[in-house]
């Protein structure tokens, strides 16, 4: 039975966190049910069922921690222009940053648990898709100062996590974490409407922004997330592993 109570406590870190303690009973109750014969060591299987179930409970946990909406920081980037002959240096200032659509998270890939020698690790890969980047934009060249909207759509991204734990010394570990599989960026520009040589530099220097700046920020902020779960799992790590042994 000690696999089946290693793997409802690693999902519970994973997937069940913003509602800790209704949320590994539910994990328990699964993992002792459903799970196959996990006596023994290098193990192996797949919890795509698990995760199909309950992976909607990753949509309050992301709001909780701010994710959904996601606030993005003040950007400013100078470039450069041609109107006629002369090139005119100029600048794309962005505020008032967001970015919403994480709630629209499924499965990507088969979800991939391994047990050998008291130790558990999880690989779970989610995909989100449909995500929309709002800006508010000051243009400066020339003495011109257009402002208006930037909103930029990316079709999809695929976040993997990759957990180890270990129950040699009861710590749960963050092995890897990867913003991957970047889709489409569609950008567009709302409100005062620029001079034709003034709108394709802008919308270039937005997406080098984008895939120079803004979804790194993303990618960071979604790690110091799982990170602070998993902290606050590992000062509770005792209760919890009480809490499940009480299924046996």
């Amino acid at each position: 039975m000690v696999g089946k109570k290693y793997i409802a406590l690693i999902l519970s870190v994973l997937v069940l966190a913003a509602e800790a303690n209704n949320g590994i009973q539910k994990v328990a109750s699964w993992a002792l049910s459903e799970s196959g014969n996990w006596d023994g060591l290098g193990l192996t299987a797949d919890v795509n069922k698990y995760v199909d179930e309950t992976i909607h409970m990753v949509v309050p946990l992301m709001q909780a921690y701010g994710l959904d909406p996601m606030a993005l920081p003040d950007i400013e980037e100078g470039f450069e222009v041609r109107p006629v002959l002369i090139k005119y240096s100029a600048w794309l200032r962005i505020t008032q940053g967001r970015m919403t659509g994480l709630s629209s998270v499924s499965r990507s890939g088969d979800q991939m648990v391994n047990y050998f020698s008291r130790m558990l690790r999880v690989r779970v890969e989610l995909q989100f898709r449909d995500l929309r980047f709002d800006y508010r934009y000051l243009v400066k060249v020339m003495n011109i100062g257009p402002t208006g909207g930037i909103v930029a759509t990316l079709n999809r991204f695929v976040v993997i996590t990759d957990v180890l734990l270990d129950f040699n010394n009861d710590e749960i570990q963050l092995q890897r974490f990867s913003l991957t599989d970047i889709g489409r960026l569609r950008v567009r520009l709302t409100g005062n409407i620029l001079t034709d040589w003034l709108v394709n530099p802008v919308i270039a220097v937005f997406t080098s922004i984008f895939d120079n700046i803004i979804i790194k920020i993303v990618e960071i902020n979604i790690r110091r997330s799982i990170q602070d779960v998993i902290d606050f799992m590992n000062r509770n790590l005792k209760d919890i592993i009480a809490y499940l042994e009480s299924y046996n």
